[in-house]
């Protein structure tokens, strides 16, 4: 799941630094699908994975609770990408500005994750 979140930000981001003056209908939907997929990605996270985590590995609680925090961050981006291109004078630079940042963000977190939980759930 993790790759499939990196291959399609590097996608947006490479659409978005090509898109030039105008954003494309497509690239919208890219955006909006990103979003929310990545939202319920998390929601399943908190709600499901991570406490089944706790119950098992009680020492994973500064990694979880570190995971939880980031999942709000990444939300807060995903609002602001979500504003972004909601805008009617939608700005080429501002979007790829909040891509960027979403892209390092979700980046960091991912590889984190992978390194705290995998071990367990290999």
């Amino acid at each position: 799941m993790h790759d499939a979140f990196r291959r399609e930000l590097a996608l947006i981001r490479g659409e978005v630094a090509a898109s030039g003056p105008r954003l494309g209908a497509q690239l919208r939907v890219n955006c909006l699908t990103l979003c929310q997929g990545l939202h319920v990605h998390h929601a399943r996270e908190d709600g499901f994975m991570f406490p089944a985590l706790e119950g098992r590995h009680p020492e994973l609680a500064p990694a979880l609770e570190r995971l939880r925090a980031e999942h709000v961050v990444v939300q807060r981006l995903l609002d602001r990408l979500r504003a972004v291109l909601a805008a009617d004078d939608l700005a080429p630079r501002a979007l790829l500005a909040e891509v960027n940042r979403l892209t390092e963000e979700l980046e960091a977190h991912l590889d984190y994750e992978e390194e705290q939980l995998m071990p367990l759930l290999s």
